[in-house]
């Protein structure tokens, strides 16, 4: 007798948090749901399970509203009846960065585990393709199952196979054949439960594994419970034998299911051969990814580090890095981070990013003014904080009293030079008046301040007759205070004033500034996550060979050329590498929508200026810079609807594109920066760059590594592949000899063109719809056919992105030091307490080599947390120390639980992640 085939029915709904509603809208929904969820699962023990979409973020928003079910939630997932976890909201793998996907999973974990237990399965169903490490982080979570859908590529012929990350990690990956819907809408019927059966056993045909079961998903987006399931399961089970249906859940089905003969795929799920992988979300509201990058750079390199490294233990703000980083993972949410949404939420992700930022930010200013408070240094000296890994020079801009040349020194007595941008001498503010008409002034004196301006000093003066009127005078001139220097209480000025006002003379009063000059200077190497002290020097310092005429611009690595016919630009390195026409912008249709990039039936692609300008802003010795203004003539729509797109219609409109290109005293890259008043609609603009030798493909930084990709990509009857890939912060395109990298801020979409010739970075997709019904290159819709004007992203836009031309795999290597130079700037404060502050002139809060670093932060017990990972396919380690020797700790995982101890090194896999708990 043949064995029935088990079938699991896995009961649940995907929710989207906000989408094609706003958060609020859906909330209002959730609370029915999980109202009667409840009722259900109590009155009906035949209802076994419910997966709650593997998030916890569900339950939160739930109890904000029901907090008196807390205790009937808990009962029910502590009992196993609601599964919840083990992410705490379920993102999307591309729009944020690897250390957002950790802290997504660390704290759904967390939570789940609070509520009675998080589900220990890597519940990933409706994300838009699958990073190459998700492996390698749901083992270090102590999860062995994976369940995906989107992504999954042609030789996956099977309902389940092993994918294998990078490093080697493996888990055991269930493929929901047929979406994380295959079983919605049951109907009161056990019959049409069976046939339901017999139809998923056809159509997975050879993809079925014997001896295994068959996984029937039942629910879908926004889906209630279906309260009569628990009896028609029964009713079915006892009416047939072929099939033997049970409610379940995810954790309880996968260990069962056969592990023997999987096919197996190592790295990125990133086709589209069985479901769309909607790659334009990586373009669409480019503002949303700026401000994305932004945020998480602020708190991953600036707020969160120095916060733990400079501050003590019971100082660390864990309630504000918490706020940050719980508005970061609100926001990794797919419809959310992908900008796939109504203008409406999009415009709350705006505002997320936004906090997100001003806490980071704020936390790095209280963080650096404490490092520089503790600094042995002259008053009035400039620290410059390093809050990356790399020990590194750079620029920093600050402002200095007196005027002519002047150059700063470092702490051993080494000198660095500066290029002043600007000098100022203003008499700074006179006012004053007679008698009650000066009484004005004394509400302006407080403390020490005149107007907010911190005074220094003040002389006064009296006249018999000032003004020439036969009133006795009193002048007054006050010197306003450089950054440490000392305050002066304006107490009894404020007296003489009073008196002068009562007597009825005459007031004047100055307010003094010294003159001073805005310079930018090449300060030298500061150590990793340390900092270095610089004092002002009179007079000429060192050459920096930097230098800019006539649209050409120099220094020690390069030479940089602008094309005065059509804006574009030159690269010539010191060995001899040239490459010419870079950055042509070309502009085309986009009748596509938030999901995927779409020409028009009948498109016109624009590639050249009408008219360029170029000017030379500045001309070195530190920094140069050349401005290129380029007018196109740009159809200002395209003529379509809710369905598709016919053609660009026939009006042009004139658009001028700046960019302001930058080179830098000892940078081997040239900085790009591209403004415009972004009014035309339905188009795509990318700057094109041709490669020194044509390429078989790129290298793009993705979480915890760097993915090679072909030219090609995979798609489907449903999407066109388009190669329009995915990179963090950098891509490069090498031939083994000679590269081209891009480094970029939020620009996260590019692709290899015209036969492996030339690198594509795109800078924006306009379009008005949420989805469309059947654009060119999908024929289905991705969502509901909403308008969203939003997404045509108008208004004042500006794009940050570098170009590095380098020899062999070395430069490759060191791609990820050049995206923290480009990225993250030397912080700088006036600091500076002496020879007797604890800290010297010059130093390293931590050192960490051989690795690169995701974070650095404190766990709940106060101890130093470092997450590193290996950015090579080689075996290496990481060495860690401060100044007083080689560090000792423990290896954790995720859930913080202890491995191997290790002093001052740890080897580390290829591309292995490793999260450290230092002693």
């Amino acid at each position: 007798m043949t064995e029935p085939i088990t079938v699991a029915v896995v009961p649940h709904t995907h929710w989207d948090r906000e989408w094609y509603q706003p958060y609020q809208t859906f909330r209002l929904r959730l609370v029915g749901l999980l109202d009667e969820l409840l009722d259900v699962l109590e009155g009906d023990p035949g209802y076994r399970r419910f997966l709650l979409d593997g998030q916890t973020a569900v339950v939160d928003d739930y109890l904000a509203i029901r907090p008196e079910n807390e205790g009937r939630l808990r009962a029910l997932i502590a009992s196993g009846r609601i599964l919840l976890g083990p992410w705490s909201i379920l993102m999307d793998e591309y729009m944020v960065s690897g250390e957002t996907i950790i802290r997504d999973l660390q704290r759904g974990i967390r939570r789940g585990d609070e509520l009675g237990g998080a589900m220990n399965v890597g519940y990933l169903p409706d994300m838009f393709g699958h990073i190459a490490q998700m492996p390698q982080i749901l083992a270090l979570a102590g999860l062995a199952h994976a369940v995906v859908w989107r992504g999954v590529p042609s030789p996956i012929d099977r309902s389940a196979f092993w994918w294998d990350a990078p490093d080697g990690s493996r888990v055991r990956a269930e493929y929901l054949w047929g979406s994380y819907s295959n079983g919605r809408d049951l109907a009161d019927d056990p019959a049409q439960l069976v046939t339901r059966a017999v139809n998923y056993r056809s159509e997975l045909g050879a993809a079925y594994l014997e001896p295994g079961g068959m996984l029937l998903m039942n629910g879908t987006d926004h889906q209630l419970p279906q309260p009569w399931l628990g009896r028609i399961v029964a009713e079915a089970n006892a009416a047939q034998s072929d099939y033997r249906f049970e409610v379940t859940s995810l954790a309880e089905y996968l260990p069962k299911q056969p592990t023997v003969g999987l096919p197996a795929w190592r790295g990125e799920l990133r086709s589209g051969y069985r479901s769309n992988v909607l790659m334009g979300v990586a373009s669409n509201h480019v503002d949303v990814h700026q401000l994305c990058a932004s945020a998480e750079r602020a708190l991953e390199k600036r707020g969160e580090p120095l916060s733990a490294l400079v501050l003590p233990p019971a100082r660390y703000p864990r309630a504000l890095v918490d706020e940050a980083w719980n508005q970061l993972v609100l926001n990794s949410a797919h419809d959310s981070s992908c900008a796939c949404s109504v203008d409406e939420v999009v415009d709350a992700v705006r505002v997320r990013y936004q906090e997100a930022f001003r806490i980071a930010d704020g936390l790095a200013g209280i963080a650096i003014t404490q490092l520089a408070r503790e600094v042995a240094a002259e008053p009035g000296s400039t620290v410059v904080v390093n809050a990356s890994a790399h020990e590194r020079g750079g620029l920093v801009e600050l402002t200095l009293t007196g005027d002519g040349p002047v150059h700063l020194v470092g702490p051993g007595g080494e000198a660095y030079p500066t290029q002043i941008l600007s000098s100022t001498a203003t008499p700074g503010f006179s006012s004053g008046g007679v008698g009650e008409e000066a009484r004005w002034l004394l509400e302006l004196m407080r403390g020490n301040e005149f107007g907010g301006a911190p005074i220094s000093r003040y002389s006064i003066s009296e006249t018999d007759d000032e003004g020439g009127d036969g009133v006795p005078g009193l002048d007054v001139e006050m010197q306003v205070a450089e950054p440490l220097e000392d305050r002066c209480p304006l107490d009894e000025l404020r007296q003489r004033v009073e008196a002068a006002i009562d007597a009825r003379r005459r007031v004047g009063l100055s307010v003094v500034l010294a003159p001073r000059r805005d310079v930018v200077a090449a300060v030298g190497p500061v150590p990793g996550f340390g900092w270095s002290t610089f004092r002002a020097v009179p007079g000429p310092g060192p050459f920096a060979d930097v230098s800019a005429t006539h649209g050409s611009m120099t220094n020690e690595h390069l030479t940089v050329s602008v094309s005065e016919h059509n804006g574009t630009f030159t690269i010539r390195t010191l060995d001899g590498v040239e490459v010419r026409g870079l950055n042509r912008y070309v502009d085309g249709g986009d009748g596509g929508d938030t999901y995927n990039y779409s020409p028009p039936t009948e498109d016109v692609v624009i590639s050249a200026p009408d008219s360029v300008r170029v000017d030379t802003l500045e001309s070195g010795p530190v920094r140069a810079r050349v401005a290129i203004e380029a007018d196109y003539t740009l159809p200002t729509h395209a003529v379509g609807d809710e369905r598709d797109c016919s053609r660009r219609a026939s009006e042009r409109a004139t658009v001028t594109i700046r960019t302001v290109l930058e080179l830098r005293a000892h940078e081997p890259f040239v900085r790009v920066h591209t403004e415009l008043d972004h009014q035309i609609r339905d188009h795509r603009l990318r700057a094109h760059f041709p490669l020194p030798a044509p390429v078989t493909g790129s290298d793009a930084e993705c979480a915890f590594a760097v993915v090679h990709r072909g030219l090609t990509a995979e798609g489907g009857p449903s999407e066109t592949g388009l190669p329009t890939f995915v990179s963090r912060r950098f891509v490069d395109a090498t031939d083994g000899e000679v590269g081209l990298a891009l480094l970029h801020d939020g620009l996260l979409e590019y692709e290899v063109v015209d036969e492996g010739r030339e690198l594509a970075l795109t800078l924006l997709r306009a379009t008005g719809y949420l989805s469309r019904s059947q654009p060119s290159l999908r024929p289905n819709p991705a969502g509901p056919l909403e308008p969203t004007p939003g997404a045509q992203v108008p208004g004042p836009l500006a794009f940050d992105y570098a170009v590095l031309l380098h020899r062999g795999t070395g430069g490759q290597a060191r791609l990820h030091a050049r995206a923290d130079e480009f990225l993250v700037p030397l912080d700088r404060v006036f600091g500076g307490s002496g020879a007797d502050a604890p800290r010297a002139p010059k130093g390293q809060l931590l050192s960490v080599e051989g690795a690169e670093v995701s974070a650095v932060t404190r766990d709940p017990d106060g101890a130093l947390v470092v997450r590193v990972f290996n950015p090579a396919p080689v075996a290496g380690e990481v060495r860690i120390a401060d100044e007083r020797g080689a560090r000792t700790g423990t290896s954790i995982d995720l859930r913080g639980r202890p491995g191997a101890e290790f002093t001052g090194t740890r080897s580390l896999r290829p591309w292995e992640i490793a999260s450290l708990r230092l002693d």
